[in-house]
């Protein structure tokens, strides 16, 4: 009775495992990597005052089609912004910081 269970055990694993191994193989069919060239703006930002403040410029500008990342410190007073290339102009970048309620440096 215990090799009858070990058979049955091991036929269901193998099972398992091949299946496994298809999905992993047609998920990768599916993935494509895109290159996108970009350019990386800074800006002095006056009115952060803590992490929170960091984090409001962060989900307001991630808002914008063709922002890839965005890096904001309150004690540097800097917000580094990486966007597509030729799809953004700074005064976009600048006009969402204000709507959001801080102010840019000229």
């Amino acid at each position: 009775m215990k090799k009858i269970l070990l058979v049955v055990f091991a036929i269901g694993f193998l099972a398992a495992c091949q299946s496994n191994t298809k999905k992993v193989s047609d998920d990768s069919k599916a993935e494509t990597t895109q290159v996108v060239e970009s350019e990386t703006m800074e800006l002095t930002v006056t009115g952060m005052t803590c992490t929170g403040c960091e984090n409001t410029i962060k989900n307001g500008l991630q808002q914008i089609d063709g922002v890839l990342e965005v890096e904001a410190s309150h004690t540097s007073g800097k917000v580094n912004v990486k966007v597509e290339k030729d799809k953004l102009k700074r005064e976009e970048i600048e006009q969402q910081i204000e709507t959001i309620g801080y102010h840019v440096e000229k």
